[in-house]
């Protein structure tokens, strides 16, 4: 076989070529041949009118105000009953501890107040020497 160059033998062309300068000014030519349009933006969110705002404001503060004064004003303290079956049920009290913080005014008021017949001591005496003397 005999010895060749690839450099020496005559090269086949593509058929097509190129402009000069074609890629360097085709960004160019392209936006000149473009129509210009103009941006629209478009807003993230609508804006509502001041008055509309204003509207709302008005009924909210209006809403709030009639539910104030509908409002129940009653007492939200505890009425006594309440505050002496908490004290009966509670575990951690005991009537050594209630003993210790009354005071003799309140002695005084609890002897007032309180109106316990013969009968029912009797009663009770009655019953507490049958659970004594077993």
């Amino acid at each position: 076989m005999k010895p060749f160059k690839l450099d020496n033998e005559p090269k086949i062309s593509s058929g097509f070529k190129v402009p000069e300068n074609y890629f360097e000014d085709f960004t160019a030519s392209l936006m000149q041949n473009l129509p210009a349009q103009e941006v629209r933006v478009v807003p993230l969110y609508r804006r509502t009118p001041v008055w509309l705002s204003a509207v709302a404001a008005i009924f909210i503060i209006a809403l709030s105000l009639s539910l104030w004064f509908r409002m129940d004003t009653t007492n939200t303290q505890p009425d006594e009953a309440a505050i002496e079956d908490y004290l009966v049920y509670q575990a951690n009290i005991s009537s050594y501890d209630l003993i210790q913080n009354l005071d003799i005014s309140d002695i005084k008021e609890l002897e007032q107040n309180v109106a316990i017949s013969d009968e029912a001591i009797e009663d009770y005496l009655q019953y507490e020497t049958i659970y004594t003397n077993e």
